[in-house]
């Protein structure tokens, strides 16, 4: 059993995840937010302690934030990827966008990969880091004739909004094709809550999951030993209780883990 001042040291040395934020405007205010949803998951299941990550930080800031953490996590939103990020023209339709989360963003990708932490992207965060790694999207990836609805129905309660929505189907070795794999067929079921997906795949990630009409659910970089996916779906949402959800946020804490551990810190 270990004693009061190794349980203190246990605590003191846990890993380190930065957050990323949003930009928002509210009575004329800005605020950099998340909801507590992604930290609640990350330190109740898996086991790590977050850190908020501001927007608009510039290339230089995000290194000096992020040599002193053990993990990234970039969470979904309801803003999209800026457009010409991964050259594409706007419709008809102005989306909406968040340059300052993007800028952010886009800097925490690049040196999160080039230095070896470990990542998990969540809806949005999947999208951002294809584009980052030169992948495009479908701003509309409902749209077909062979495709189901991939958008929330918001006339239901926010809980319902998130219910378990269609089966995602296991690709490949990457980190979330494991997870899958480790639960019952029967529980590997997600929610759904996205009009933007994946259109072309950077030729540096990989498919871990689709859904059965074909859109890809979750991606893997290729090269990378550590754990660096993303997932199309929330795992956040119902994280104390969906199976899937846990595996997935258990593996990816883990893997900060062994990134504190490489440190030399006491776990």
């Amino acid at each position: 059993m270990k004693t009061l001042e190794e349980r203190k040291n246990h605590l003191m040395y846990k890993p380190l995840v930065a957050v990323i934020t949003d930009r928002e405007i509210r009575d004329q205010v800005t605020y950099d937010t998340i909801r507590t949803r992604y930290t609640e998951a990350l330190q109740i299941t898996a086991g790590v302690v977050p850190m908020l990550l501001p927007t608009n930080l510039s290339f230089d800031d995000v290194k000096v934030v992020l040599r002193a953490v053990n993990g990234v996590l970039l969470t979904g939103a309801e803003s999209n990827v800026a457009p010409d990020l991964y050259g594409s023209t706007i419709g008809n339709e102005t989306p909406h966008v968040d340059l300052a989360r993007d800028k952010t963003a886009m800097a925490t990708i690049s040196f999160a990969l080039s230095n070896g932490l470990p990542l998990l992207g969540i809806c949005r965060g999947l999208q951002e880091l294809n584009v980052a790694l030169g992948g495009t999207l479908n701003c509309d990836i409902s749209n077909g004739s062979s495709r189901m609805v991939h958008t929330e129905d918001i006339t239901l309660p926010r809980d319902s909004q998130y219910d378990l929505a269609h089966d995602v189907l296991a690709v490949g070795s990457g980190p979330i094709a494991e997870c899958i794999r480790c639960v019952p067929s029967q529980l590997a079921r997600v929610n759904s809550l996205h009009a933007q997906g994946v259109q072309t795949l950077s030729s540096k990630l990989s498919i871990d999951a689709q859904s059965p009409d074909g859109v890809i659910e979750a991606v893997s970089v290729t090269s990378s030993h550590i754990f660096t996916a993303a997932v199309q779906w929330h795992p956040e949402w119902f994280h104390s209780s969906d199976p899937l959800s846990q595996a997935i946020l258990e593996a990816f804490g883990n893997s900060c883990r062994h990134h504190k551990k490489e440190e030399g810190f006491p776990l």
